[in-house]
C-alpha cells in the first residue's frame, strides 16, 4: 500500500456510517446460514464476509477505505413507526459503543422512510448528520397504492398469523403524503442534511421479477427502478430553505442493482460470451461500491 492510499484509511473521521436496509430483506432467509459459519469460510477462500448481504460487499468495500461501517437489521416488514424505533435503539447502541455523537445513514428503499421518521417522530435529529437515501419512495409508488386496493385485506388476514406485512401500507402515496406533510416543517429546521439517489433502467434490463412492477409504475409515474419511480425517489429539490442534494445513480440500475446485486438479465446490454461477462459483472461491482464510496465521501466532506 502506498503512502497517501495508508493515510486516507486512517484520517477519516470517527462518524460511523448506519446502513439502512429496505422492507422485506431478501437475505433474511439465508442470514441463519451466513452467520452460522459461511461468512467464515466466504472469508477463507479471501472473500468479503458481507459478500452475500443485502448491501452486497457494501460495508466491508467501507471499511477498506478506513470508514466505521454498521449495517443493524429492523424488523422484517411491519410498519415504519415500529421499524423507526428499532432503528432507533440500534443506532444509540452504535453511538454509545462509538463514543460518538452523530451518524451518517446511508438507506435504501424503505430504510429512507425508516430513517426520516425515526429523526422526525423519534427524536434524532441531533444524532444524524447526513442522511442519503436510494430508491427510497418518499413519494409513495402506485404499485403500493395498486396492490392495497386489491389485495389490501391479505395484510389483516396475515396478521392472524403472526405475519406482519403492515410497512406496505407505509408505502402508499396517501400515506407519504400525510407523513411528508406532516414532517416538513421538522425537516426544514433540523441540522440533518439530506441528499437522495435516483434511478430507472430499461425494461429489458429490469430484474425478471420486477418487470410487471416496472410496467404497473411506468404507465402511471414513468421511469423507475422497478419498484420506485424517478420522481418518488428523487423527493423534493428543498425543504423550506435547506437544499435536497439531488444526485443520479451512476449507471441505469434497477432496484435490486442498487445495492450491489447483478441479475442475468444485464446480459440484454452485453455482447460477447464468456468473457465480456465476466468484465462487465467486475465492472458493474466495482462501479456500485465506488458509488457507496463516493456517498461517504460527500457525506463527511457536508458535515466537515
Amino acid at each position: 500500500m502506498n503512502e497517501s492510499a495508508d493515510k486516507e484509511l486512517h484520517d477519516k473521521s470517527a462518524t460511523p456510517i448506519v446502513l439502512a436496509h429496505g422492507i422485506a430483506p431478501f437475505d433474511a432467509a439465508y442470514r441463519p446460514l451466513l452467520n452460522a459459519g459461511l461468512r467464515k469460510i466466504l472469508v477463507a477462500f479471501g472473500q468479503p464476509p458481507d459478500t452475500f448481504d443485502y448491501f452486497k460487499g457494501i460495508a466491508s468495500h467501507l471499511r477498506h477505505h478506513g470508514y466505521i461501517v454498521y449495517a443493524p437489521r429492523v424488523s422484517f416488514a411491519t410498519d415504519v413507526q415500529q421499524r423507526a424505533a428499532i432503528l432507533k435503539d440500534r443506532i444509540c447502541g452504535i453511538l454509545n459503543r462509538a463514543e460518538t455523537d452523530k451518524v451518517h445513514i446511508i438507506a435504501h428503499s424503505m430504510g429512507g422512510l425508516d430513517a426520516r421518521h425515526m429523526i422526525v417522530k423519534g427524536d434524532m435529529a441531533d444524532r444524524v448528520a447526513t442522511l442519503t437515501t436510494i430508491g427510497t419512495p418518499h413519494l409513495g409508488t402506485s404499485l403500493a397504492d395498486i396492490g392495497l386496493k386489491e389485495m389490501g385485506g391479505l395484510i389483516d388476514l396475515l396478521a392472524k398469523f403472526k405475519i406482519d406485512i403492515k410497512g406496505f401500507r407505509n408505502l402508499s402515496t396517501e400515506k407519504t403524503k400525510v407523513f411528508n406533510q406532516q414532517a416538513l416543517d421538522a425537516e426544514a429546521q433540523n441540522p440533518v442534511h439530506y441528499i437522495t439517489y435516483t434511478a430507472d433502467q430499461d425494461y429489458d434490463q429490469i430484474f425478471t421479477p420486477l418487470k410487471i412492477s416496472w410496467k404497473i409504475i411506468n404507465s402511471v409515474e414513468g421511469s423507475n427502478d422497478g419498484l420506485v419511480s424517478l420522481r418518488s425517489a428523487a423527493w423534493t429539490p428543498q425543504l423550506g430553505a435547506k437544499v435536497v442534494h439531488q444526485e443520479s445513480f451512476p449507471i441505469p440500475a434497477d432496484h435490486l442493482n442498487q445495492i450491489g446485486w447483478w441479475d442475468i438479465d444485464e446480459l440484454h446490454s452485453i455482447d460477447g460470451w464468456p468473457h465480456q461477462v465476466w468484465k462487465q459483472i467486475g465492472l458493474f461491482e466495482k462501479t456500485i461500491k465506488s458509488a457507496y464510496l463516493k456517498m461517504a465521501r460527500d457525506a463527511e466532506r457536508m458535515v466537515a
